[in-house]
C-alpha cells in the first residue's frame, strides 16, 4: 500500500449522526411530506444532488443554492466545533505518514464546512489533496471519482487502497478494481453491514485493529 484514498464522513470523522434527519428536517420545516425512501436516496448523493432531487422530484419551490445553504447552516457548527475523529484515526494517519504512504480525502461533502473540521482536528496536514465530488464533477457510485483521485496522487490500482463506510461507495470502488477497506459503524443498518462485509476486502471497527 503506497497510496490511500479516504472517505471523510463516517470513515475518518464521526459525523454521520449529525446528518441523520437533516433532509427530513428541511422538508418538515417547509411543510413537505417526507418520502419513506428519503435516506436510501440521499445517502448516495452530494448535497447539491439532494437539493436538485428535492426540486425535481418533491416539488420544493426553492433554488438549489438556498436549499443547500439552509441544510449546511444546520450542520456547519458541528463541523467547526464538535464532530470527533473515529477511534484511533489520527494515530493511524500518523503511522501511515511515517511510512511515507501518500494520502488524500475524497468526499461527497463540501469544502467550505469540512476544511474547518480538518484544521480543528489537526489532520489536514496528512493529505496531499482534499477532493470533493462536486469539484471533480465525478461520483463514487460508478467509481469514476476514485480513479481521478488515484491519478492525481500518482498511484495505480495495484498500490492504492480506498477506505469507505457506505456500501454504495465500497461497491463503486470495487467495480473499477480498487482494494477497499471498510470501517463498520453500529449506526449502519444491519443489511448494509452484511453487504459491506461481502463486498469489501477488509472490514474493521477501529483503526487500532489495523496497527496491530
Amino acid at each position: 500500500m503506497k497510496y490511500i484514498i479516504f472517505d471523510l464522513d463516517g470513515t475518518l470523522i464521526d459525523s454521520m449522526p449529525i446528518w441523520r434527519g437533516t433532509g427530513s428536517g428541511f422538508l418538515k420545516n417547509h411543510n413537505f411530506p417526507v418520502p419513506e425512501n428519503l435516506m436510501e436516496v440521499v445517502k448516495t448523493q452530494t448535497i447539491w444532488q439532494t437539493a436538485e432531487w428535492f426540486r425535481s422530484e418533491l416539488g420544493v419551490p426553492m433554488e438549489a443554492d438556498d436549499i443547500v445553504n439552509e441544510i449546511v447552516e444546520s450542520v456547519v457548527e458541528a463541523y467547526r466545533h464538535t464532530i470527533p475523529l473515529k477511534d484511533c484515526a489520527k494515530e493511524y494517519l500518523e503511522d501511515m505518514h511515517q511510512k511515507s504512504v501518500k494520502m488524500c480525502i475524497l468526499t461527497a461533502s463540501e469544502a467550505d464546512y469540512i476544511l474547518p473540521a480538518l484544521d480543528r482536528l489537526d489532520i489536514r496536514k496528512y493529505f496531499s489533496h482534499i477532493l470533493t465530488c462536486t469539484e471533480l464533477g465525478k461520483y463514487k457510485d460508478d467509481g469514476a471519482a476514485y480513479l481521478s483521485a488515484m491519478e492525481l496522487m500518482g498511484g495505480t490500482l495495484n498500490d492504492t487502497v480506498v477506505f469507505e463506510d457506505a456500501h454504495y461507495a465500497v461497491k463503486g470502488a470495487k467495480s473499477v478494481g480498487f482494494q477497499v477497506y471498510a470501517i463498520l459503524d453500529e449506526e449502519v443498518r444491519k443489511d448494509d453491514i452484511e453487504k459491506i462485509k461481502a463486498t469489501a476486502d477488509r472490514c474493521f471497527h477501529s483503526y487500532k485493529e489495523l496497527m496491530k
